[in-house]
């Protein structure tokens, strides 16, 4: 008997393993060879994104002093430098995986390989805690559907663990899911081994020894998430959340809460052990030197609160009100002491709502709101069916909650319902919530499999039919073929609704999967033939390539930087910044971290050559660099950040074409023309004379739906520009405009740009306006 139970467990162990190999294969597949071609070119690697190369420029830097990494890099943000760089995890992970590959001197192919293939190792590592969470809090089939989904759903997270994508995120998904994992084992472990100060203090080894051990793991994830990422203490907050809530549940129910103490706070402290080395002394870093002690000593206070009211024989419902009490005390006692921390407390609950010109950022975008309208295709793009699903998931286990007792599922139910509230506002949050909602998918998938007799197929087939032919009493037989008939229904219901939820919720994964694994990589052969043209041809900031892998110490606080005499700026819009510091080596004054991106933008979109070479002069810059996209599809971000609006610099007009039909037209302002990204990419810094001069008068009118446009009334055209603008002044309505349509052709006169000499465009090119003109094109500035 012991035998057959044990072949029983092998078999089914087997099962499992092959299961999950063939997710994980499924998973290696979708985000290494599909997108492969986009990441391998030639024998260059094109990383993903835009921080993946600030990634490796660290990783560069790291590499020949390795283990020591640098505190200040001089080679971005000029003439600032930057102090305020990605935690060091996933620097470390690709270098110390370089080093042992390239026996402790690794080449650069080496050291570009590995980290392009990070993502899709610990993307896929990623179904392993997944699968176990399921388990634990439902079963082992709700785990294998939550792992088959998370290896194929769209969006954020998949965007994040595809080959090439350098970045911490898919780092930030393994460690927080599975320091989730601990944590639930550990919880589990603990309030159903009556764990207690008492089993603690009397060494009660037996009660101490499980939930200890899931706690010392759950402590050392949660350290290596916080060394992962910068924003780390939203998980924090988190589980800190959730102790609160659970501390309540349990004193309301009459329930001790030793456990929830003795595994929460020794796992948050061993957290904030490991994350003290890499916190600097900047200001923002105070944030976490305030807040992690508060959430190591939180359960503390609690459990010490609630044994004090529970000793007195106080009523229950005390107990919230005097948590309430003791927040609102140590708030006001906060503000007190040091407003500016309490603000930066608070500040950091604006990832929850996003605005200004962080919205310019795509990824910033809410879910529902990307483009300030209500919309689900977002959603619908980064989780297809399972956004929806998770939702009614998600509200079905908080009633199931209610009603029941299982402190390990309300850890699970607080963290997804607030990356839940993460991704409705920021869609970039998508990677954290993908495996949520693959997790709550996983479990309605089960429970459909279930209701359609899944449970009834647990007891092998063969066992049932080996009774039949034994048996000689014939009602028994009539029972067992009755089983069997039962049995062979079951397996027909079961199969059609493991197709119903195959079609519901994998198969619509399926061609976005494919579709966001082969979207090309940002990076092109204009720009990145460019940056290596600016590299050998432009001279070297430091007057040593070598400067560029030294570590570089960051200044005393209230000090800047010194630059030697030999060091110069390039001027580029910020999405560009990594890229320029990592191939070209050379000291961009914006980039992806939005440091000065509003110096940028306001250079770009200056109304006159003055106060650009201003600006030039002021920053020391040598370089500047245009591409074909800021003057159209990046032209939105230049002036949100330049603290403009569209409507100053172009519009969308519509103007009779037949009968009374209407069609759109973009028409472009004088203020478009004259602004120098304008003047440096369409015009190659060239003077312009208009052919002809356009003046256009427009009313506003209402379409049936309610909306509001401006159709063309009249237009003139005049041979000169100075014909037009008398003609304009004539007409002092603010109905009347100076337009072109053509964006490669100016209305008004612009001059040549003295200072600014064309000396690189890139051999690869984009058509604007119908015209073929160089993708990238880099002019040197006379200083």
């Amino acid at each position: 008997m012991h035998v057959q139970l044990a072949e029983k467990r092998l078999s089914s162990g087997l099962l499992l393993s092959i299961a999950l190999a063939v997710i994980a294969a499924i998973s290696l597949y979708v985000r290494i060879a599909l997108p492969y071609d986009q990441i391998f070119v030639n024998s260059s690697v094109w990383f993903r994104g835009v921080d993946a190369w600030y990634h490796m420029r660290l990783i560069d830097n790291l590499i020949p002093n390795f283990p020591h990494l640098t505190s200040f890099d001089p080679y971005t943000h000029y003439p600032y430098g930057n102090s305020h760089l990605f935690r060091p995890l996933t620097d470390l992970l690709v270098a110390s995986t370089a080093q042992i590959a390239g026996l402790g001197s690794p080449s650069q192919h080496t050291v570009d390989t590995i980290g392009a293939y990070l993502p899709p190792v610990l993307g896929t590592l990623l179904i392993i805690p997944v699968y176990f969470i399921g388990k634990e809090l439902f079963n082992r089939w709700v785990g294998l559907l939550s792992a088959a989904l998370l290896a194929i759903l769209p969006g954020e997270f998949l965007s994040r663990s595809l080959l090439g994508f350098t970045d911490h995120h898919v780092a930030e998904s393994l460690f927080s899911t599975v320091a989730i994992l601990f944590l639930i084992l550990a919880i589990k472990a603990a309030s159903s081994g009556g764990l207690s100060f008492k089993s603690v203090a009397q060494r009660d080894w037996p009660a101490i020894a499980r939930p200890l051990a899931y706690t010392l793991l759950a402590g050392v994830s949660l350290g290596l998430y916080l060394v992962a990422w910068r924003g780390a203490l939203m998980l924090i907050f988190i589980i800190s959340l959730y102790v609160v809530i659970q501390f309540v549940i349990d004193h309301l129910r009459g329930r001790q809460t030793d456990y929830l103490c003795i595994v929460a706070s020794p796992a948050l402290l061993i957290a904030s052990i490991m994350v003290l080395p890499v916190l600097s002394r900047s200001g923002e870093e105070a944030l976490y030197r305030a807040s992690l002690p508060l959430a190591v000593m939180a359960p503390l206070a609690l459990s010490g609160i609630s044994r004090f009211m529970a000793g007195r024989a106080m009523k229950p419902s005390y107990y919230p009100l005097a948590l309430v009490g003791l927040v609102a005390a140590a708030l006001a006692g906060l503000h007190a002491l040091n407003p500016a921390l309490l603000d930066s407390m608070l500040h950091r609950f604006g990832i929850f709502a996003p605005s200004g010109a962080s919205l310019t950022i795509t990824e910033v975008h809410p879910l529902l709101f990307p483009g300030g309208n209500f919309s689900l295709e977002i959603a619908w793009l980064n989780f297809t069916t399972s956004f929806f699903i998770s939702i009614v998931s998600l509200g079905l286990l908080i009633f199931v909650a209610i009603r029941t007792d299982s402190p390990d599922r309300t850890l699970f139910l607080v963290w997804s319902g607030i990356m839940l509230v993460a991704v409705l506002g920021q869609r970039r949050f998508g990677y954290y919530y993908a495996i949520n909602a693959a997790l709550l998918t996983g479990y309605i998938s089960w429970r459909i499999l279930n209701v359609a007799g899944l449970r009834k197929l647990y007891t092998p087939l063969g066992e049932a039919a080996e009774a039949v032919r034994k048996t000689k009493k014939r009602a028994e037989a009539r029972a067992r073929r009755k089983y069997l008939q039962q049995r062979r229904s079951a397996w027909m219901k079961v199969t059609v609704a493991g197709i119903a939820v195959f079609a519901l919720v994998f198969f619509p994964n399926i061609d976005k999967a494919r579709a966001f694994a082969s979207e090309p990589s940002l990076m092109t052969s204009g720009w990145y033939s460019s940056l290596e043209w600016l590299r050998d041809n432009s001279p070297d900031p430091f007057g040593n390539p070598d400067s560029y892998y030294e570590l570089h110490r960051r200044p005393p606080p209230g000090d800047s930087y010194e630059y030697p005499e030999s060091a110069y700026g390039i001027m580029a819009w910020w999405d560009y910044g990594h890229w320029i510091s990592r191939i070209s080596h050379r000291i961009p004054v914006s980039n992806p971290f939005q440091q000065g991106a509003t110096t940028a933008a306001l250079f770009f979109t200056a109304q006159d050559e003055d106060s650009a070479n201003e600006m030039m002069d002021d920053l020391g810059c040598k370089f500047v660099i245009v591409d074909n996209q800021m003057p159209t599809s990046k032209l939105n971000g230049l002036l949100a950040w330049a603290d403009q609006v569209p409507e100053d610099f172009y519009g969308v007009y519509y103007q009779l074409v037949s009968g009374d039909k209407l069609s759109p037209v973009t028409l472009y302002y004088p203020t478009y023309y004259r602004s120098i990204v304008v003047r440096l990419y369409n015009f190659g810094g060239k003077a312009a004379v208009p052919e002809q001069s356009r003046v256009i008068s427009y009313e506003w009118k209402t379409s049936r739906e309610g909306i509001r446009y401006r159709e063309i009334a009249s237009s003139e055209s005049f041979d000169n520009y100075e014909d037009a603008a008398d003609y304009l002044a004539g007409h002092e309505s603010e109905d009347y405009r100076i337009v072109s349509s053509n964006p490669l052709s100016s209305p008004v006169p612009l001059g040549a740009l003295a200072r600014f000499k064309p000396v690189h465009q890139s051999e690869s090119t984009a058509k604007i306006a119908g015209n073929e003109l160089p993708e990238v094109m880099i002019f040197e500035y006379a200083c």
